[in-house]
């Protein structure tokens, strides 16, 4: 369905628009170069034009280049082999190239969430006042210094909901282990848990060796006590992350369709390029 059509709304047109065909020819292209991208990314951020230009980089490396990485190998037997045939169905893929469409739009999700964690570390390296890289590097992306001399140590995660308990754990018997070489050099430590999104409250719990920041907080730390630096670096990832999307369905998407679709016709297509399903569900199970 088109990007901008407004949402089905009744079940008559919910079912004509599951029948749309699977396609990236709505898709936008790309509209600035990287020059322009990094001069409205030192705007927003109010940062200067080196640091903007290393985030514009690192948006394009982690989006573009990753997903040309994924498709180096098309891997055919490996994407049959975990080819859900019966959601194929479901979705209503038709042609060996539906197959080949959401196989493509499966590793494009997956890559446009990776790439938007990397460039969130990237972009919270970049702006946050005096960070650097830690000198104990142990489970911590940077560390700051205060006016105080204390070192204070930051694990970026996407949302607080990203570190399962036995993780927990882990930071905080590495963060007593880090406290104790620190200390040593007469220095002292505080630990973060830093999440981008989803924490409302900075909280310690008894027990826990590291401070769970808000994730409001923890952008205005990034944006030097800037309001709503998280919303500014939203509309960047945004910016930055559409742009490339556009440039990956302009230059990649098309050959990688044909690649696969060519390479899988013989294995679950018939003569006029419709899914054989009898052929299908033998390949996946055999």
């Amino acid at each position: 369905m088109h990007p901008d059509a407004p949402p089905p709304v009744t079940s008559k047109e919910l079912a004509a628009a599951t029948q749309d065909p699977l396609s990236f020819d709505e898709e936008p292209k790309r509209q600035a170069s990287n020059a322009e991208l990094a001069d409205e990314v030192s705007r927003i951020l109010h940062i200067d034009q080196q640091q903007a230009a290393f985030i514009v980089a690192e948006a394009e490396r982690l989006y573009v280049n990753r997903m040309r990485e994924r498709f180096s190998d098309l891997r055919i037997s490996e994407r049959l082999k975990r080819t859900n045939p019966f959601l194929l169905r479901i979705r209503g893929a038709e042609t060996v190239r539906d197959w080949a469409t959401l196989q493509v739009q499966s590793a494009l999700y997956a890559s446009e969430e990776e790439a938007v964690g990397h460039l969130l570390e990237a972009i919270v390296k970049a702006c946050f006042p005096g960070a650097t890289e830690p000198a104990l590097p142990d489970d911590f992306d940077f560390e700051s210094i205060d006016s105080d001399g204390v070192i204070h140590g930051y694990q970026v995660k996407m949302s607080w909901d990203c570190m399962p308990m036995s993780s927990r754990k882990n930071l905080s018997n590495t963060i007593t282990r880090v406290k104790e070489q620190y200390q040593a050099q007469g220095k002292s430590f505080i630990g973060y848990f830093a999440p981008c999104y989803g924490r409302a409250k900075t909280k310690k719990p008894p027990g826990q060796e590291y401070i769970t920041l808000a994730s409001k907080e923890f952008w205005q730390r990034v944006g030097g006590g800037t309001a709503d630096y998280d919303v500014r670096v939203g509309e960047v990832c945004a910016l930055l992350c559409s742009e490339f999307r556009t440039e990956v369905l302009d230059t990649l998407v098309p050959d990688l369709l044909q690649r696969l679709s060519l390479a899988a016709q013989p294995e679950i297509g018939d003569h006029e390029g419709q899914i054989d399903y009898a052929k299908l569900f033998r390949r996946v199970n055999k």
